[in-house]
């Protein structure tokens, strides 16, 4: 019984070891007698491309072949010269080839020892390569760069761009060429043709602000500077500044200050019109913007502030009384000052926070003065007379 048993544990083992060469052959791939290294995944990453990678593709060092040889199939990288070096058929190279070109050497190679018929070749794993990066990033120099990396990725592989940098004119140095990226149009407006693809021993040069002409931007807790450029909107002076992927506070209004002009307030529902000079100013608030007015009129209070009105304007939003205001007299309190100004109800202009007060007229002042007199006289007669009766 026990020879019987022997025999049958013999036959099985025999049975599952043809089985296991039939699917996939891993034995024979793993085993060290034959020569053949089988593909690591702890060392090798699969394929990946965000294009097509076709026949086409230019060979080069590092790329990694999946070669198949009949029931073999081992993977082989491409050296430093571009050859490849297949066991007992030999070498050829194939840098710089394309992989239909590279496919049609390696098989007339192999062909020697295997049939051809059942033998096939394909591109495993693209190659690595280094790019160079200069300018206005927190990490210079040589980067070891994936595959099909764009220069979007790769600006957020060395750090991401330095708050000075200047967005609209990153330069990549390819061979003779230069590229010019306007990286903001991507950002901003979501122009991905800007977003190249990045080539073996590509140069890339972020250039930094100019310090000449700018405009500075102020956020709360957020202070940063963006290229003048005669034309350009307030909206584009903050699409360019990266405030878009801030937090926002809630906006209402932009303060602007501008080189030997009074400071000026421009709501945010119209910064996409409004152009400013070189070394401007422009400070976004969150509070809401009113202008006071009291005195001699038929509405007190405050009033949303408009750019464009000067203190007539108010005054006549208000509804002033012609019979007991007067014109000639209106006066503005600002700031922290404690005595008013004096302005020009028609030409001056009006900030966020005055208050507007229109007196009552020469006329109505008088009429007050004497109903005020002729109370007082009324209060001493009646006293007079209590005084004389109680005496």
């Amino acid at each position: 019984m026990s020879r019987f048993l022997a025999i049958v544990f013999l036959i099985c083992g025999m049975a599952f070891a043809q089985n296991t060469s039939l699917f996939g052959g891993s034995a024979s791939i793993l085993s060290g007698d034959q020569g053949v290294s089988a593909r690591s995944a702890a060392t090798l990453q699969p394929t990946y491309a965000e294009l097509q990678v076709d026949s086409t593709y230019i060979l080069g060092p590092g790329d990694f072949l999946d070669i198949m040889l009949e029931s073999k199939y081992l993977t082989v990288q491409i050296y430093p010269d571009g050859s490849v070096a297949i066991e007992e058929c030999g070498a050829v190279n194939v840098g710089g080839k394309t992989l239909s070109e590279a496919r049609t050497l390696i098989l007339d190679l192999v062909a020697k020892r295997y049939k051809r018929d059942y033998c096939f070749v394909q591109l495993s794993a693209l190659k690595r390569y280094r790019v160079n990066i200069m300018g206005a990033v927190p990490l210079l120099g040589q980067h070891s760069v994936e595959p099909q990396t764009r220069l979007s990725n790769f600006l957020r592989q060395v750090g991401n761009l330095l708050p000075n940098a200047n967005t609209e004119d990153i330069r990549v140095y390819r061979g003779k060429d230069t590229i010019h990226v306007d990286f903001q149009k991507m950002t901003v407006n979501g122009d991905f043709s800007q977003d190249v693809m990045l080539e073996q021993g590509d140069q890339i040069y972020v250039p930094y602000m100019d310090l000449t002409d700018n405009v500075v931007l102020i956020f709360p807790n957020w202070r940063t500077s963006v290229v003048y450029k005669e034309g350009r909107s307030i909206s584009e002076y903050y699409g360019l500044s990266g405030a878009e992927r801030l937090h926002n506070y809630g906006y209402k209004a932009v303060c602007v200050r501008e080189v030997g002009k009074n400071p000026r307030w421009v709501p945010i529902s119209e910064i996409g019109s409004v152009t400013v000079g070189p070394n401007s100013e422009l400070e976004f608030g969150v509070q809401d913007m009113w202008v006071y007015v009291g005195g001699a009129v038929a509405r007190l209070g405050q009033m949303e502030y408009q750019p464009t009105w000067h203190a007539l304007d108010y005054i006549g939003a208000a509804g002033v009384n012609l019979i007991s205001g007067s014109w000639n007299q209106v006066q503005v309190w600002r700031g922290g000052n404690v005595k008013p100004i004096s302005l020009n109800v028609g030409t001056d202009p009006i900030y966020p926070g005055d208050y507007i007060e229109v007196p009552k007229s020469h006329y109505e002042s008088f009429k007050d003065f004497t109903l005020f007199i002729a109370s007082l006289l009324t209060v001493v007669s009646s006293a007079f007379i209590i005084y004389v009766n109680y005496k």
